[in-house]
């Protein structure tokens, strides 16, 4: 939630606020374009930006590896399966 909102912040003022002083022409005039889409906007890129993210924590390999390590010795519910999937296989 804090990169998001600091992404939040800084794409809307390297983007959306507008430098008027360096600019002649613009492609488009944001003095033009309401505030809160201009803030829907850069919300949008920065929740889609997190959302990468996110998506790209969860599946670490050194971390499932490791957690497969040691599954067997502190999950009982994966114990328990273990041990009824070998009665019933047998």
């Amino acid at each position: 939630m804090g990169f998001g909102m600091f992404a939040n912040f800084f794409i809307y003022q390297a983007f959306l606020t507008g430098l008027y002083n360096y600019r002649q022409r613009e492609l488009l005039n944001l003095r033009r374009v309401p505030f809160p889409l201009k803030i829907a906007l850069s919300t949008l890129i920065s929740g889609s930006m997190c959302w990468a993210l996110h998506l790209d924590r969860l599946y670490d390999e050194d971390l499932y590896r490791l957690a497969l390590k040691y599954r067997t010795e502190y999950d009982e519910s994966y114990l328990e399966w273990l041990e009824k999937e070998k009665i019933e296989n047998q």
